[in-house]
């Protein structure tokens, strides 16, 4: 019997206060919103935001990228003038899924060899060496399961520190397969073993910090609802009665 003066109660404060109503309603929707991600977070793979550059966003940008068949000299690894960091660099040679295509639609045969070089501001990257150049190059090892050797000689800071690709072993260039200046576009595929997620134990923290923080939204929606209860009383006359 308690139950039907409440209900009157809030008919009340409905009609009477409309803006505290949908204050209500907004914390209800948001307490159901943070316990759905508490939910979402605890059984789905998350990358972690904290994360800015991995080896599959450095890829991404190059596939926006043309790279050519070098001269014999690989001349084009010296048309930017060395800077400090030169000591700095490092070479990395890593297996990939780059694919590249010409503007005639014909694939470079396998053993193909692609070079390209770049700033570090090219590719979205930041840091003080970001203005430094980078020199890649790829030997397209087989061009049915998009297989590629990438070699990239650059400032140790802006290669990314996260899981990296597997190594390969550049193979020797073949200079009488290969046209010099020939260039080709590139593309890539994100591979989601690249991706840097949140561990098991930070995804539990997430997912118990936003279902608290449900929790306390909801509370605050049954104390809401019994301050209306309580605080708008159904009217005594018959004028004013529901």
């Amino acid at each position: 019997m308690v139950i039907c003066p409440l209900l009157g109660s809030l008919r009340v404060c409905l009609e009477r206060h409309p803006p505290l109503v949908t204050f209500f309603f907004c914390l209800l929707s948001l307490a159901v919103a943070f316990a759905s991600f508490a939910v979402y977070i605890q059984s789905h793979d998350v990358r972690n935001p904290d994360v800015k550059e991995d080896w599959n966003s450095l890829l991404t940008s190059l596939a926006h990228l043309m790279f050519c068949i070098p001269n014999k000299t690989h001349e084009d690894t010296s048309t930017l003038p060395p800077s400090a960091a030169a000591d700095s660099r490092t070479t990395v040679s890593v297996l990939v899924g780059l694919t590249f295509e010409h503007q005639n639609g014909t694939d470079p045969p396998n053993g193909t060899h692609l070079a390209l070089t770049v700033r570090g501001t090219r590719l979205g990257l930041k840091g003080p060496d970001a203005q430094e150049p980078i020199h890649f190059l790829i030997a397209i090892m087989n061009s049915l399961s998009h297989e590629s050797c990438l070699s990239i000689i650059a400032p140790l800071s802006l290669l990314p520190k996260t899981r990296q690709p597997p190594k390969c072993v550049m193979e020797e260039q073949d200079t009488h397969l290969e046209e010099p200046g020939l260039c080709y576009q590139s593309h890539y595929q994100a591979n989601p073993a690249l991706s840097s997620m949140l561990d098991q134990a930070d995804r539990a923290l997430c997912s118990q910090r936003l279902l608290l923080t449900s929790a306390f939204l909801l509370c605050l929606c049954t104390m809401l609802c019994c301050m209306a209860g309580l605080c708008y009383p159904l009217p005594r006359d018959k004028r004013g009665q529901i």
